[in-house]
């Protein structure tokens, strides 16, 4: 199960509890640092943002981003709300695509942006509705993800889904 939390602000210069996306440092069991929620039922819980960066985007009152060529997005699990029970190795292989979804949504903002910002958009109206956009894309492919693998128990469709997902981010 998946725990995503929207922000537009990056704190993640001096907070231990945040790790970045990052193709070769694989989430771990012990990076699983939050308390379990006994209103949730899962096995685990795997918290994540897709962070605005910089922290405070500057806009002045006709919409305009103070250096707008600046902004960008980054995946980033929260360790202090992601939670688990379990120490199943397949678990965790589920958890991490969860993460590795955000990623690809990540991307695609970051490619996107980059479009905004080679046509010298600097309207925030614009990134924003771009951002929510893919944001809500990634949202229902993470639902996706967890229905047609029924949370990651059936393995089969879930090594699917992993390689399916690992090939977008080659």
């Amino acid at each position: 199960m998946c725990n995503s939390l929207f922000s537009q602000e990056n704190k993640i210069s001096v907070d231990a509890n945040i790790i970045p996306w990052s193709k070769t440092n694989k989430l771990q069991w012990h990076d699983y640092k939050g308390t379990m929620n006994p209103d949730i039922f899962a096995y685990a819980v795997t918290s994540y943002k897709i962070d605005i960066i910089p922290e405070n985007v500057k806009v002045d009152a006709q919409d305009h981003i103070l250096n707008y060529q600046d902004l960008t997005v980054q995946a980033h699990f929260y360790t202090n709300h992601s939670w688990t029970i379990s120490a199943d190795v397949n678990l965790l292989n589920h958890e991490q695509l969860h993460f590795d979804i955000a990623e690809l949504y990540a991307r695609k903002i970051r490619q996107r942006f980059a479009a905004l910002k080679s046509a010298k958009e600097q309207r925030f109206s614009k990134y924003w509705d771009e951002y929510n956009a893919f944001y809500k894309e990634c949202r229902l492919l993470q639902k996706q993800y967890d229905v047609e693998t029924n949370h990651g128990a059936k393995k089969l469709e879930n090594d699917a889904w992993i390689e399916k997902i690992n090939t977008l981010l080659l």
